[in-house]
């Protein structure tokens, strides 16, 4: 989801034909992931957190879910399935506890999730033996937030987290945030998502002092800063923006997968992985 204060979650909010496509990305992998890391007949117990630093209303107007909801639907299918197979393979039950975090700075956001979510929470406690879901609400920025966070979840000895940072726009999370989520423990994954196309469309190409301002943020080296100088066509200026802020990015984390998607109204998107 985008940063939701640009949504109304009071009244439901629209599902842009982007969005859609970066939730079934996640959707899809968030699945495999689940079968992946719970796939060892011996594991009797998976531990994950789970934050979404911009978690947004949780449900649109078109009832489609959003990352909050997709993530509880997928523990709640995994957790079903993995555990039927185990039964028939006479194995052990996989009891699978999982923290979610939930962050958005729009405290309308958070009170559509709260209400979005209570059915699938008591679903679990009801219907799922094997799942357990503990949710902490957070109402703040991002940046913000990412301290407490950190500290909450180095206190509870996960191993195992992902960070979902769908951010609006392309400033709302630093790079050396991403690097330091990275170095939490050995087992971290990030979904990030940056509008290149209106970091791009903003810079400000014949001002070098505000150029630096406007791609403080993103911490690049002064080799990467210089290479902005000189004379080059309006398509090579962009292109080489484009490649620098895309390598910064990659040296955040030894692997990562890029996706490109275009919002035919508006920006191109990453979702970097």
């Amino acid at each position: 989801m985008a940063q939701k204060a640009l949504y109304d979650w009071s009244n439901g909010a629209k599902l842009d034909e982007h969005s859609r496509r970066k939730l079934k990305v996640l959707r899809e992998y968030f699945a495999k992931y689940l079968r992946v890391r719970c796939s060892l007949p011996q594991q009797e117990k998976f531990r994950l957190a789970i934050v979404d630093g911009f978690a947004g209303g949780g449900r649109y107007n078109s009832g489609d879910a959003g990352s909050p909801l997709i993530f509880l639907e997928e523990l709640m299918l995994a957790s079903r399935q993995l555990n039927a197979q185990r039964f028939e393979n006479g194995h052990k039950p996989l009891k699978i506890e999982c923290l979610l975090i939930l962050n958005d700075a729009d405290p309308n956001a958070i009170d559509a999730l709260k209400a979005n979510i209570a059915p699938l929470l008591a679903e679990i406690n009801e219907m799922q033996e094997q799942l357990s879901v503990r949710v902490e609400y957070r109402q703040k920025q991002f940046e913000d937030a990412v301290f407490e966070v950190e500290t909450f979840l180095s206190g509870n000895s996960f191993r195992n987290v992902l960070f979902n940072l769908d951010q609006y726009g392309h400033s709302l999370v630093n790079r050396t945030t991403i690097m330091r989520l990275m170095n939490l423990s050995n087992s971290v994954e990030v979904f990030y998502t940056f509008s290149i196309s209106a970091l791009i469309a903003f810079l400000n190409k014949q001002d070098p002092v505000g150029l630096r301002a406007q791609l403080s943020y993103l911490q690049l080296a002064e080799s990467d800063l210089r290479a902005f100088e000189g004379p080059m066509s309006n398509s090579d200026w962009m292109g080489k923006a484009e490649q620098i802020v895309f390598n910064a990015f990659r040296d955040c984390a030894p692997f990562h997968s890029p996706f490109s998607i275009n919002n035919p109204a508006g920006w191109r998107y990453w979702l970097v992985h």
